[in-house]
């Protein structure tokens, strides 16, 4: 009989062995299968903590948020179901003909997006590849080779690209939204435009801004501030402003060259290359005449010969101009808010409409806890 027992409990033994493995990998499993926890669905696609994980791991720098709560996790996850709804949507209207965005638009954004490395990439863009393959002054600046250049024009083109679809995504929304507006399934009252404006408290100021006519010398010409000069000194002696426009609007025409400009500029602190500009036009009444001052490269959207409008890159230049507006700094009014106010209030409702024609459901109580993640598990 102890032969039997013994190998009774040797059975015993191996069955509870047996089963706290099946239990340990059970527990492994789910530890393993965490990824696949479903988050949020639009339609019948999944988003699972996995797929989150990854879009934040796959971010550029500059675009990666910091995730400290599951609040910021939402976040994120409702920017992505957003992005899922407005890209296609994009090009459906794209291709439709109903928006648009010109490339040299969309680049600029990308180097506006890109930080401190801005400038550098909208310098490498304007660079030429030597045929030759040698390597020119100012690639050696830049530390390029033609190889090394050719990679950062391929890789802003690249980035260009995204940053087209992003914008259309954008456009197409703001597009529906007006569309829903005509059509009645889109309202905004006026206690939802007050509550905004109570929300919005200070953060509604304007900065003071100048609209001019200005007849402009670029910087690259050697003699341009003393061609600004001069033109100075005949205003200073009886000419008119204008008359002196439209000698260089007819002399631009016939030279094929812009000799005038019109254009708007705001005083805002934060963009000190515009400082020296200000100390000299901050203040300024609607008819006076300022300059020469000379005003860097700034980019401004003008109408092209085909009628479309488009994105310029205005070099810097030597100025004298009119002032032909001027409006100071202060808080906005109700009224004057409205627009400004309505506009986010508008996509909002917009975006929620399409969240509900595709179908979108978030489960926020599926997202994880960030403090009780791993750094691989959030990309950090």
């Amino acid at each position: 009989m102890r032969p039997i027992l013994r190998h009774g409990c040797w059975m015993l033994a191996t069955t509870f062995a047996c089963a706290a493995a099946l239990l340990a990998c059970a527990g492994c499993g789910r530890m393993i299968d965490k990824d696949r926890i479903v988050v949020a669905k639009i339609g019948d696609k999944n988003i699972t903590r996995g797929d989150l994980n990854r879009l934040r791991r796959e971010m550029s720098d500059t675009e990666r948020p910091n995730i400290n709560s599951r609040g910021d996790l939402l976040r994120l996850l409702n920017q992505h179901i957003d992005e899922m709804i407005k890209l296609p949507l994009g090009q459906k209207l794209k291709a439709e003909g109903k928006i648009d965005v010109p490339r040299d638009v969309a680049r600029e954004e990308f180097f506006k997006a890109s930080g401190d490395e801005g400038d550098q990439l909208r310098v490498m863009w304007n660079m030429e590849i030597p045929k030759n393959g040698e390597t020119t002054p100012l690639m050696k600046v830049y530390d390029l080779t033609p190889e090394k250049l050719q990679f950062q024009k391929d890789n802003i083109d690249e980035e260009t690209d995204k940053m087209t679809a992003k914008i259309l995504g954008e456009q197409a929304v703001q597009y529906l939204a007006a569309e829903a507006m005509k059509a009645g399934k889109l309202t905004i009252t006026d206690e939802e435009i007050e509550r905004e404006y109570r929300f919005a408290g200070d953060s509604l100021h304007t900065f003071e801004e100048i609209t001019f006519r200005a007849i402009r010398f670029p910087a690259a010409l050697p003699d341009a501030a003393a061609q600004a000069s001069h033109v100075r000194a005949l205003i200073n002696g009886g000419q008119s402003f204008d008359t002196l426009v439209d000698t260089l609007l007819l002399k631009g025409k016939e030279e094929n060259a812009s000799f005038v400009i019109e254009s708007a500029i705001q005083n805002n602190p934060n963009l000190q290359r515009f400082r020296g500009f200000w100390n000299v036009a901050s203040g300024a009444n609607e008819g006076d005449i300022i300059g020469p001052v000379y005003l860097p490269e700034y980019q401004q959207m003008a109408v092209g010969k085909d009628g479309k409008t488009q994105s310029v890159m205005m070099p810097d230049a030597y100025l004298v101009l009119k002032v032909l507006q001027h409006k100071p700094e202060h808080t906005l009014t109700i009224d004057e808010a409205k627009p400004t106010l309505a506009a986010p209030l508008i996509i909002g409702k917009m975006m929620e409409l399409l969240r509900q024609e595709n179908g979108v459901e978030v489960y926020q109580s599926q997202l994880p806890e960030p403090a009780q993640m791993g750094s691989g598990e959030l990309g950090i």
